[in-house]
């Protein structure tokens, strides 16, 4: 009887199934959606920060749910140390360290002692920053660990694997050479960033054949050095014994040891850094395009490309009001859903594009002088991808919309909307090990304080619409914009504007800034980057 009035008592306190749920509204408009307020605390970095003897610091976050590690060392060198004729030089170093043999392994040994611990080792470069990585087992991880510091400290740059290497980056250039996404790159750097600029320079034929061992292993030691250097370990691991492993491998690693007479310095010691004339240091920089105006690049096809924007922000600390108001301001231009005003109106309501993306570098002077090399600022872009004769249309519709962010204030459901979808995605840079251990370590690349992540709710709280206004109207100049078509260039710009039409081939050499050969980055989702 007990057993009968349970499932009687059971089934008076269920619902019937065919109970109606509760009436949720369905807004008509994305822009009308609401969410619910973000409560998220990023978590603590206190007991994840470790230093080596030589005071690199580590950054360690144990998972034990799978048998697995992540291990990613960046070093704060890349693109922006390469001199006259090194374009690429970054780049091809880094591969070849991975691939050319390390210590007493040889290209094949290397592969294969790596293989043989079901592991991955890889290297790659960008503008700003060079990376290791290591994915292994957490059995196979100490004998990793080995091989990943032989790659650092060791590497062989082996003449034919690099033969190899510069015959397949030729091939690389010729294809570049035909695709719109490239083309449209180089030539946006180009008149954003001028002629001179280190963005601009184009990785040639030239350049390639430069490529030699030496000069590899010359770089290496000029720029692979261990002040600025950060590594984030996640996964599998004893924290305690896994630091003092790393101490023994990277402990011991003195500049004193790196090539380093006669070579350039910045103001915090690194090598490679530039002139002081080579930062952008106003608090209110020149942000229009070194050349700007419309330039449309012929290409048959069905798609166009375009790009639109001039050089970008420039701060010289995190907190600075106006970059909590650009966050906003780009995400009420194009965040990544339907709310933004960039996608409802060229997707949504006008059908102009099939693609908009929105770009605006807001990396810090002071930090960037030491890690991030930027030269006269970052840059601000619109990407689109559209049919040729909506080119002019959809170009057109972008300035207007910035035009308006200078001219009105932002209505506050947008701002509100805007911040929310911020916060809800804060979540996501602290999802995992990987990406916790990540983040905190590309502050320390970046020099920006681990507090920024505790203010990060209460600033973006703080941001007012005359705080966007006026952030738009010091740092969006659509006047000053360098717009770039890739496409059928018959159709695709308004006759009424100017326009400098460039030849269907420039050169046959390969668009943009060389860091983007080789993807890089932390924590994938961060310094890996």
């Amino acid at each position: 009887m007990s057993r009968l009035l349970a499932l009687a008592l059971l089934a008076a306190a269920t619902p019937p199934l065919t109970a109606p749920l509760p009436a949720q509204a369905i807004p008509e408009r994305p822009e009308e959606l609401r969410f619910a307020p973000s409560t998220f605390e990023p978590p603590p970095v206190d007991g994840l920060r470790f230093e080596l003897g030589n005071g690199l610091p580590v950054f360690v976050v144990p998972d034990r749910s799978l048998p697995l590690v992540d291990v990613v060392l960046a070093l704060p060198a890349g693109d922006r140390n390469e001199g006259p004729g090194e374009d690429g030089l970054a780049s091809m170093t880094a591969a070849m360290a991975r691939r050319g043999g390390a210590g007493d392994l040889g290209t094949e040994q290397l592969d294969d002692a790596i293989d043989a611990l079901g592991a991955r080792i890889e290297a790659s470069s960008s503008w700003s920053r060079t990376v290791l990585v290591l994915d292994s087992g957490s059995e196979s991880l100490d004998r990793g660990l080995e091989l990943l510091a032989s790659i650092l400290f060791e590497p062989r740059f082996d003449e034919a694997r690099l033969e190899q290497a510069k015959d397949n980056l030729r091939v690389s250039l010729l294809a570049e050479a035909d695709d719109p996404r490239a083309v449209l790159d180089r030539e946006w750097l180009r008149l954003v960033h001028g002629p001179d600029s280190k963005r601009s320079r184009r990785l040639t034929e030239a350049s390639v054949a430069a490529f030699e061992p030496g000069v590899l292993a010359r770089f290496h030691r000029r720029h692979w050095r261990p002040e600025g250097t950060v590594i984030a370990v996640s996964g599998d691991v004893e924290t305690e014994s896994l630091v003092a492993r790393l101490d023994e491998l990277f402990g011991g690693w003195d500049a004193s040891v790196s090539e380093a007479a006669g070579e350039e310095t910045d103001q915090a010691g690194r090598p490679g850094g530039g002139s002081p004339g080579d930062e952008e240091s106003e608090a209110s920089p020149d942000v229009a395009a070194a050349s700007p105006g419309w330039r449309t690049i012929d290409r048959r096809g069905p798609q166009a490309a375009i790009a639109i924007g001039h050089r970008g922000a420039v701060f010289d600390t995190w907190d600075d009001p106006d970059r909590w108001a650009l966050m906003l301001l780009t995400e009420i231009l194009d965040g990544p859903g339907a709310v933004s005003r960039l996608r409802s109106r060229l997707q949504l309501e006008e059908g102009l594009t099939y693609r908009v993306l929105t770009w605006f570098d807001l990396d810090v002077v002071r930090a960037a002088s030491v890690s991030a090399g930027r030269q006269g600022g970052g840059e601000f872009r619109v990407f689109l991808e559209t049919a040729p004769e909506s080119a002019a249309t959809a170009a057109a519709a972008v300035l207007e919309e910035l035009r308006r962010l200078r001219r009105e204030e932002v209505p506050e459901n947008e701002i509100a909307t805007a911040r929310q979808s911020l916060l809800a995605r804060l979540p996501l840079l602290f999802d995992r090990a990987e990406t916790i251990a990540g983040r905190y370590a590309e502050d320390e690349l970046l020099g920006r304080p681990h507090a920024y992540w505790a203010m990060y709710r209460e600033r973006l709280l703080s941001v007012t619409a005359a705080d966007i206004r006026r952030a738009a109207q010091r740092f969006i100049d659509p006047e000053g914009v360098a717009v770039v078509v890739v496409g059928d260039s018959a159709p695709s710009v308004d006759p009424g504007v100017r326009v400098e039409r460039v030849p269907a081939e420039p050169e046959r050499d390969v668009a943009g800034d060389s860091g983007q050969q080789v993807a890089a980055g932390i924590g994938r989702q961060s310094l890996l980057r």
